[in-house]
């Protein structure tokens, strides 16, 4: 009961500094704006410089072209066709605004290409030479085009009006912003890529039945062989999107809503698909490439790295699929109340962190600078009891602006984003199986890892302050370890120092990791990942060694002032 007493005082003491009840105020006060702010924050617009130069592209072209009007040529006539293309192109990205990414910029690539093929056939039907047309053409096929003159002017116009029609096809779409079309397209072509590659297939399943035994023929067979290894890769690829494709006609699902959960998730999937589609170096190519950007040294490590994030692609890719199905969203996918609490909770440990390096800094240092310690050690109570209770304050005072910034937070958030959506369970895998837990229950344990660097950081510059009896001390290598741990061992990860992960030194300050996570996504895609859990027991053993230390000391160590 002293202890409690004690602590009780301590806390008394602390609560009468203005700046301390302000501080904790102005923490207590951001739980409740941030969910506020959160929802208010719209995706960077990247359109404007690319709207610009397509512009400035559209007026420069027309320059072109007015340049060769008195050019009564062939060449000069087919040059400013293709001007004239290139401008149309140019101006439609600009009057509908289509940025880079934009499901529009398909289509207008796919127009840009049948404007060429029309310019094609139109040059035949106009009477153009064919030795000049073959001579300018561009992104056409040349037999194509020798083809053309072949043909009577019946075909040809056949042909012309089949150009025409999927040009105002394309131009509707795209004008119209008719992403269902667009999505439809897409289904459509791929399918005829499907169709294209079995077509591959089927060419070699025929000769191998024929069984060739003379040496051109079993090249032939040879080179079909791989023709059919390429097409199986790429039907199995083509199945893939197609599924994404079809999920999103069905749910008439808009590209370009970044608050659509079900769009970001289908994002999310096909860009997982990207990396999951980079094939396996062999030995020679991985000394070759060997770069930068990779964190192993030894092909060994690669491959193990290699097939390590592979697996953990497929079961993110499991998680999104489950979640489109089932109606889950993905933490990663929604602006809800779990995500603004997921992607914001940190802030109150790093916050409770520097509360906590401010008050222990000076809890027992203070107690010597001003002669108060004597009055203390007199009182008729154990010297430890007395540590015990300032080390109390300090983790009290701590774990409460944790505890009740997070909890601020929750309620506010699910005010904001609506108590429902708090509901919605988290996925994860679990030895290979989807598992759907509660958003708290997967929460709270992160929390609990989170807070073993405020546990770290209270016993350091509780040590410092105690031990070497100096404020500015305790607060200068607290702030410094904290906030230089992050900083140093993402350089050294970057220096391909891949060790450090075991250690605990990116674990003082797991937070620098969750929100600025390039290291940690450089980590995932060689395969490896931070260990939060091992940091944190880390933390805690380091935590007691230093606490045992400190109090020893102590209670050995004479009062001289």
């Amino acid at each position: 009961m002293k202890v409690l007493s004690l602590t009780y005082n301590e806390l008394v003491k602390q609560f009468k500094k203005v700046s301390i009840n302000i501080m904790i105020a102005l923490i207590l006060i951001s739980a409740i704006i941030l969910p506020i702010v959160m929802k208010n924050i719209q995706p960077n617009d990247y359109s404007k410089n690319r709207i610009e130069s397509s512009q400035f592209m559209a007026e420069d072209l027309q320059y072109q072209i007015d340049s060769l009007q008195n050019d009564k040529s062939e060449k000069a006539a087919i040059q400013r066709k293709y001007y004239s293309i290139e401008k149309e192109y140019n101006q439609l990205i600009s009057d509908n605004r289509i940025p880079f990414g934009d499901w529009r910029e398909q289509e207008i690539e796919q127009l840009k290409y049948q404007l060429y093929k029309l310019a094609a056939i139109e040059f035949v039907l106009e009477g153009y030479s064919k030795e000049v047309v073959l001579e300018c053409l561009s992104s056409e096929d040349p037999k194509q085009v020798e083809n053309y003159y072949t043909l009577t002017l019946e075909k040809k116009k056949e042909i012309e009006a089949e150009y025409i029609a999927k040009i105002n096809e394309l131009k509707d779409v795209i004008n119209n912003f008719d992403y269902n079309r667009h999505t439809e397209l897409e289904i459509q072509r791929k399918k005829e890529f499907i169709a294209l590659r079995q077509k591959d297939m089927d060419e070699y399943e025929k000769l191998v039945a024929k069984n060739p035994t003379d040496e051109e023929g079993k090249a032939k067979l040879e080179q079909l062989k791989k023709e059919k290894e390429i097409a199986e890769r790429d039907i199995s690829q083509f199945e893939q999107d197609l599924s994404l494709l079809q999920f999103r006609y069905e749910n008439k699902i808009d590209y370009n809503n970044n608050n659509n959960w079900k769009n970001n998730s289908i994002k999310s999937i096909e860009s997982e698909l990207q990396d999951l589609r980079i094939a396996m170096l062999d030995e020679k190519a991985f000394s070759v490439s060997l770069n930068n950007d990779s964190l192993v040294t030894s092909y060994d490590e690669y491959v193990k790295s290699y097939k390590n994030a592979n697996e953990k692609r497929v079961h993110k890719i499991k998680e999104l699929w489950y979640g489109l199905e089932n109606n889950i969203p993905d933490l990663g996918t929604v602006k809800d109340a779990r995500s603004v609490i997921d992607s914001t909770y940190e802030v109150y440990v790093i916050l409770a962190v520097l509360m906590v390096i401010i008050i222990g800094g000076g809890i027992v240092a203070s107690e010597y600078a001003n002669g108060s310690i004597r009055l203390l050690m007199i009182r008729p109570v154990a010297r430890w009891k007395i540590l015990l209770s300032k080390l109390l304050s300090i983790l009290i005072v701590g774990f409460s602006i944790v505890i009740l910034g997070v909890t601020i937070l929750t309620i506010s958030s699910c005010v904001v984003f609506g108590f429902e959506t708090l509901k919605v369970p988290v996925l994860e895998t679990i030895n290979g199986s989807i598992v759907e837990t509660s958003y708290l229950k997967y929460m709270i344990p992160q929390l609990l890892v989170s807070t073993g660097s405020l546990l770290f950081i209270a016993s350091l510059v509780f040590m410092i302050s105690t031990l070497a009896r100096n404020t500015a001390l305790a607060v200068a290598l607290g702030m410094l370890l904290y906030f230089g741990s992050g900083p140093l061992s993402g350089m050294l990860i970057g220096f391909k120092q891949t060790w450090l992960i075991n250690t605990i030194i990116p674990y003082i300050n797991g937070s620098y990791f969750k929100f600025i996570p390039y290291f940690s996504d450089l980590l995932k895609s060689n395969g490896m990942e931070l260990n939060y859990i091992l940091g944190a027991k880390q933390l805690v053993v380091i935590s007691a060694i230093m606490l045992i230390i400190t109090f020893v000391t102590f209670k050995k160590k004479d009062i001289k002032n």
